[in-house]
């Protein structure tokens, strides 16, 4: 289920990142914020990017995920990336999607780890 779960937000976000036209320096939001949601009891997920605020990404992350969920992480002018493990769910952020889930999966535990949900703010 999982799996699924993940296919289904890479193409989701494949297909939103194809769509959005290009961010020139000049037009990016000063303070770009971002949260991630994640239910680790349903597996359901929920993300915002480009805020502007910190409580109004938070609010968009729960707003998709779900009653049980939890705001796992917040960022501003960022990438935030959830991994798990078996039943060990941990997160963090960094500069690029990339990076973000490379330090995500480094805290889970490396190889036994896969990226959950992603989400990068405008720009990143």
């Amino acid at each position: 289920m999982l799996r699924k779960l993940a296919i289904a937000l890479a193409l989701g976000i494949a297909a939103q990142a194809a769509s959005a036209a290009p961010v020139s320096p000049k037009s990016q939001p000063k303070n770009a914020w971002g949260a991630i949601a994640y239910s680790s009891k349903t597996g359901a997920y929920g993300f915002a990017v480009d805020q502007p605020s910190k409580r109004s990404a938070e609010t968009e992350a729960f707003r998709q995920c779900g009653a049980d969920c939890d705001v796992i992480r917040t960022f501003r002018n960022a990438c935030g990336a959830v991994a798990q493990a078996q039943k060990r769910y941990v997160w963090d952020t960094g500069a690029s999607r990339e990076i973000a889930e490379m330090k995500a999966q480094k805290r889970c535990g490396g190889d036994s780890c896969r990226t959950l949900v992603w989400a990068c703010t405008r720009g990143k």
